[in-house]
C-alpha cells in the first residue's frame, strides 16, 4: 500500500512538469515605437571651390554691334579763330540750343568764354545722347581741324542726329556749327558734307570791346584772355539765340551816315559771311 501512493504521488509530480513544460502561448503585440534618437552633429564645411576661369574679352563692334564716323571742321572764315568744339551724335528729340528760346547755361559758357564742356555735359543728361568729342584745341581760320572718331550702337544708326558748336573767339557771344542735323542710315564709306551759319547767343551785347571778349583781337588792344570770357549777367537785350547779324567793328565810327561802333577793338578783317565753317562726317563702319 505504502508503494502505491508513493508511484501514485511520483506521477502527479510528472504530470504537472509536464504541464508546466508544455507550449508557449501566443506572441503578445508589438510594443510602441521608441523615441527618436538626438540630431547628429553637423558636418565640416567643404573645401572653397577653384576660382572660375576668366571670361574672354568682347570682340571689336563688327557686323551690327557698332557704327563708327569721324568729324571733320573747317574754319572758312579769315581771322577768326574757333574755341574747342562739342562735336555730338544723339538721336533726335535733342537739341542744344532753339532759335529764339533762351541759351542754355552750356551754350552761354560756351559762346561768351570758349569752353564746350558743359554742352557736352547737358547732351550727356538726355536719354538721345549716344557720344561726343571735345575737340580740345583752337581752329584757325582757313584751316582744317583734325577728325574726330565717335561709336554708336548700330541699332541707332537709323534715328542719328550731329550737333556742334564751336565760338568765334573775337566776337561777344556768336557762335557756330549743326543742331541735330539728321546723319541717320549712312552706309560705310558714305559721307555727308554740311555747311553752318553763325548763332547770337543772346546772351552778352555785342559791345566788341576788349574787356568782353576772349580773343585775340581784345589781347592786342590790352584786354581778352580768361577775364574776358564767361560773365553769369546777361545784358543782351533779346536774351534769345538768334542768327547773327555780322561784327559791327570800329570802321566809319567818326562818320554818322554809316554804321560803326566806337567801342570795338574789331577791324574789317573780322568780318564774317555765311557759311562760316563746312562740317564733314564720313561713316568709317
Amino acid at each position: 500500500m505504502k508503494n502505491s501512493i508513493i508511484k501514485l504521488s511520483t506521477l502527479l509530480l510528472l504530470s504537472a512538469l509536464i504541464v508546466a513544460c508544455g507550449d508557449d502561448g501566443d506572441t503578445g503585440p508589438v510594443g510602441p515605437q521608441g523615441p527618436a534618437g538626438q540630431d547628429g552633429a553637423d558636418g565640416m564645411d567643404g573645401a572653397d571651390g577653384s576660382d572660375g576661369a576668366d571670361g574672354m574679352d568682347g570682340a571689336d563692334g563688327v557686323n551690327g554691334n557698332s557704327a563708327v564716323y569721324t568729324v571733320q571742321i573747317t574754319n572758312l572764315t579769315h581771322a577768326q579763330p574757333f574755341a574747342p568744339a562739342a562735336v555730338i551724335l544723339h538721336e533726335s528729340g535733342f537739341y542744344s540750343f532753339m532759335d529764339g528760346q533762351p541759351a542754355s547755361m552750356g551754350i552761354e559758357i560756351m559762346a561768351e568764354g570758349g569752353d564746350p564742356s558743359m554742352v557736352i555735359d547737358e547732351a550727356m543728361n538726355s536719354t538721345d545722347f549716344l557720344d561726343a568729342q571735345n575737340s580740345g584745341g583752337i581752329l584757325h581760320p582757313s584751316t582744317m581741324g583734325d577728325a574726330m572718331t565717335l561709336v554708336v550702337p548700330e541699332l541707332d544708326a537709323d534715328d542719328l542726329r550731329l550737333t556742334i558748336t564751336t565760338m568765334l573767339v573775337n566776337t561777344n557771344d556768336a557762335f557756330t556749327g549743326l543742331n541735330a542735323a539728321n546723319v541717320s542710315d549712312m552706309a560705310v564709306g558714305d559721307s555727308k558734307t554740311f555747311m553752318t551759319v553763325t548763332w547770337d547767343a543772346g546772351t552778352e551785347a555785342n559791345t566788341e570791346t576788349a574787356a568782353t571778349m576772349p580773343g585775340p583781337a581784345a589781347g592786342e588792344a590790352g584786354g581778352g584772355g580768361a577775364a574776358a570770357g564767361y560773365d553769369p549777367t546777361r545784358d543782351d537785350f533779346a536774351d534769345a539765340v538768334r542768327l547773327h547779324t555780322g561784327v559791327t567793328t570800329s570802321a566809319n565810327a567818326t562818320d554818322a551816315s554809316r554804321e560803326g561802333l566806337a567801342t570795338s577793338v574789331l577791324g574789317e578783317a573780322h568780318r564774317f559771311d555765311n557759311p562760316t565753317s563746312r562740317v564733314v562726317i564720313t561713316r568709317t563702319r
